[in-house]
């Protein structure tokens, strides 16, 4: 099984967790009625105007068709700022594995719905001020930009 499929597996995991009920904010979601295409690009276009960079967007159709979810279009967007992801891992490699930020969008019917981990969750685990603040912003930006794709 190569690094991609077991991506994809765990974004599995993440959908079915959509099917029950999450407690507190673990996860921010949002539903737009925008076709899954314009929503991807209303996204990128969003994450480049809050002054972040698209680093990759991973297909995941096949992995996720294995776990039996049927649709054409699932898609992970990682993305950054990179000077701050630079900086943040030299002074605090434990947040490595959570960098860069990721945001799931899978199509639903007549929706995209988009999807990611609430940075703020990560609080927990990591006491340094200046990381505190960090994934408050983080978590901040998050919602406003899955705000503008509900309003837009």
């Amino acid at each position: 099984m190569n690094l991609r499929t077991v991506r994809c597996h765990i974004l599995g995991g993440v959908l079915t967790l959509l099917g029950t009920q999450v407690q507190g904010q673990s996860l921010l979601m949002a539903r737009t009625t925008h076709p899954f295409e314009k929503a991807m690009a209303i996204l990128q276009q969003t994450l480049v105007e809050y002054g972040y960079q698209v680093a990759h967007v991973q297909r995941c159709d096949g992995g996720l068709a294995d776990f039996g979810y049927k649709s054409d279009y699932y898609r992970v967007v990682f993305f950054g700022k990179l000077g701050e992801v630079r900086r943040l891992t030299d002074q605090y490699p434990e947040i490595v594995p959570y960098l860069p930020l990721k945001l799931l969008l899978f199509a639903e019917q007549d929706e995209t719905v988009l999807v990611a981990l609430n940075p703020q969750e990560l609080t927990a685990y990591f006491k340094a001020h200046e990381l505190q603040v960090q994934l408050r912003r983080w978590e901040s930006d998050i919602r406003a930009i899955l705000a503008e794709l509900v309003t837009d």
